[in-house]
């Protein structure tokens, strides 16, 4: 489905695709994100996904037990997120 810009057909422009500020979802744009944009929805999404594991049922501290015991089922990519919280000793160090 094609999105179009513009008051009328006269000023109207195809929009190529919607990026949505993950800050604000009020706020769209047409042009690609920036790099650090682009990190910041990357990160939100690893934070959605973790909690969505989660959901009630898991701490921080379980998740980090289930990667110590490789049975930590979700993507590496979430796996570093969790062990950015703890030091080499597996003490929690973020608050």
């Amino acid at each position: 489905m094609a999105i179009y810009t513009g008051r009328s057909e006269k000023d109207g422009h195809e929009a190529l695709g919607v990026f949505i500020n993950p800050n604000n979802s009020n706020e769209w744009s047409n042009k690609p994100y920036n790099k650090e944009q682009r990190q910041i929805v990357k990160d939100h999404r690893t934070y959605r996904e973790l909690i969505e594991y989660m959901d009630g049922k898991f701490t921080l501290d379980d998740c980090y037990e289930q990667i110590k015991n490789k049975t930590f089922p979700l993507v590496s990519r979430i796996k570093k997120y969790v062990l950015s919280y703890y030091d080499e000793n597996g003490k929690f160090i973020k608050e």
